[in-house]
């Protein structure tokens, strides 16, 4: 009996291109304004380009600067706090736009809807956000991230915008230094279903609670983490069987992406894994032929997981059993007969149970749940067919041909 656990790597490094929706200039390289006290990176932006007008806009300090110090490609972005009129202004940089007043505490960053200077369309569901910075805080002060997926108007602080929100994702940076270049990552939690239709992120050089004079941040290569999660439409399958892995992801493709199943040892070790089958595909979800490898051992500690060849895509492994020497129950008696209208018939105590239909190349055709007592499939296809029954716990499969 093979028995399949999740498998979730870590990712280590970031690459710069991916096929998914990603953030605008994440590496921050490209700056309008380098060298001035408005210097920005390209669709980000700090206090001095708030909506606060040219009176606040000229008064209030520069909080974000183009730094040389790189952890990849030649520059990173440096947030600083500094002092200000009304005291301690924390560095900080937004995808969006600062709403700025004279009252500080009616400030707050959102997203311009019709302005592709101030939003960042995304209607994908990532897992995660990620990113490296290094930091210089004053004594308890520490680096902040915040990120919000939304619908219509969305702004952090909230200001009323709450019922828009989709997701949330906030990370802190540890306390004191950090001088080299260290990950981040921090998961979305979820409030709802509804498809998101923009992201606004913010980065501080320290706490919002009250960041300190002094205290410095840099951030460089931030990324949305897509999860692959995979769902095999069998739970059992002997080795040269056809079988389907069903699989699906938070972000929808931007260009076509090769989605393979892999094998495991028998240890659940992916050191040297089994491609058992592989698509190219744009979509947000698909299926994957599979076939456990003739020949393979039977065992209880394999793993099987959907990789993609994009560092944005994380496996997540199906969770199911697999029995490589048979894995098929015998029946008692008949239970699937095939007619000459392109029907057949599903006999037996079978009732709760569920059925799938997969042509000769493994691929789903349709799948139901069973009533008590004889059960009539229809189907427009032709040729061998599989039929795969599962009923308290237990699975059968068959197999006809239908020729009209």
């Amino acid at each position: 009996m093979i028995r399949f656990t999740c498998f979730i790597p870590a990712l280590l490094v970031v690459a710069r291109v991916g096929a998914q929706p990603q953030l605008e200039n994440p590496s921050f390289e490209a700056w309008d304004n380098a060298g001035q006290a408005t210097q920005e990176p390209q669709q980000w932006s700090s206090l001095k380009t708030s909506d606060g007008g040219v009176f606040i806009n000229s008064l209030v300090p520069q909080l974000c600067w183009r730094s040389t110090d790189a952890r990849t490609g030649q520059y990173s972005v440096n947030l600083r706090t500094v002092n200000s009129t009304v005291g301690a202004a924390n560095g900080l940089l937004t995808n969006g736009r600062v709403h700025a007043e004279l009252n500080v505490a009616n400030s707050y960053m959102y997203t311009v809807q019709d302005n592709e200077q101030w939003r960042t369309a995304m209607s994908s569901r990532p897992d995660s956000l990620v990113g490296w910075f290094k930091a210089t805080p004053q004594p308890g002060d520490r680096a902040n991230v915040g990120a919000l997926l939304h619908v219509n108007e969305g702004r952090l602080p909230a200001f009323g915008t709450e019922g828009n929100y989709v997701a949330g994702a906030s990370w802190k940076a540890p306390f004191g230094n950090v001088g080299e270049w260290t990950r981040f990552s921090t998961p979305f939690q979820y409030l709802n279903e509804v498809e998101p239709q923009w992201i606004l992120l913010i980065l501080t050089a320290g706490d919002s609670a009250g960041s300190q004079v002094g205290t410095q941040a840099w951030f460089e290569d931030l990324a949305l983490i897509y999860n692959v999660q995979c769902e095999p439409n069998a739970q059992s399958v002997a080795p040269g069987e056809a079988f389907v892995v069903d699989y699906s992801t938070g972000g929808v493709p931007t260009g076509p992406v090769s989605f393979s199943v892999e094998l495991s040892d028998a240890n659940g070790d992916f050191g040297a894994p089994v491609v058992i089958g592989s698509v190219v595909s744009n979509s947000l979800a698909g299926s994957i032929p599979c076939a456990i490898p003739a020949g393979t051992s039977s065992g209880n500690g394999y793993a099987i997981r959907v990789v993609a060849d994009s560092p944005f895509y994380v496996p997540v492994g199906c969770s199911l059993e697999v029995d490589l020497q048979s894995g098929i129950m015998e029946r008692a008696q008949p239970w699937l007969i095939a007619d000459d209208a392109g029907r057949f018939l599903i006999d037996g105590p079978f009732g709760g149970g569920t059925y799938a239909l997969h042509d000769a190349q493994g691929r789903l055709l349709s799948e139901g749940r069973l009533q008590t007592g004889r059960n009539t499939i229809s189907t427009d296809h032709r040729g061998l067919i599989t039929v795969v029954l599962r009923h308290t716990g237990a699975l059968y499969v068959d197999r006809l041909l239908l020729l009209r």
